[in-house]
């Protein structure tokens, strides 16, 4: 016996499928090359819509002019391209940009550091970067 699969799908830019017009972890698809997404219900009391991907690329923030659905799925991201290009995720409330691994201490260094990383020694004070190249901490 065969079963078929249905699923939502659109090729409007902006189009974003209604929570309520999925069942629980039914998948929407929206195909426009500007902004495409695949999309699902989560199974909360008030269903939200969840964005699996693709990163929104552009200068503007994704869902900026919507078709449909007009709110932003929480852990939504966004590379703005604007000029200095920021990685921003969605909290849901509003768009925050994700910080360096940094760490402070009043002695030593971390052990397993990563390349980049910050560290601010208290005792120093100083502030070190990890050169990942070098397997050393340098002073910025």
């Amino acid at each position: 016996m065969a079963v078929q699969i249905l699923r939502l799908r659109s090729s409007l830019l902006y189009d974003r499928v209604f929570p309520s017009r999925l069942g629980d972890g039914e998948l929407a698809l929206n195909t426009n090359v500007t902004e495409p997404g695949l999309y699902f219900r989560d199974s909360s009391a008030s269903p939200a819509l969840i964005k699996v991907g693709p990163i929104h690329v552009s200068s503007t923030q994704p869902n900026l002019t919507p078709t449909g659905y007009t709110l932003l799925s929480k852990g939504e991201s966004w590379l703005d391209n604007v000029s200095t290009q920021i990685f921003k995720i969605y909290d849901g409330t509003s768009w925050q940009v994700p910080k360096a691994v940094a760490s402070t201490s009043a002695s030593g260094f971390p052990s397993s550091p990563i390349d980049g990383q910050l560290h601010y020694d208290k005792s120093a004070p100083a502030l070190y970067i990890y050169n990942g190249t070098s397997a050393s901490w340098v002073p910025v």
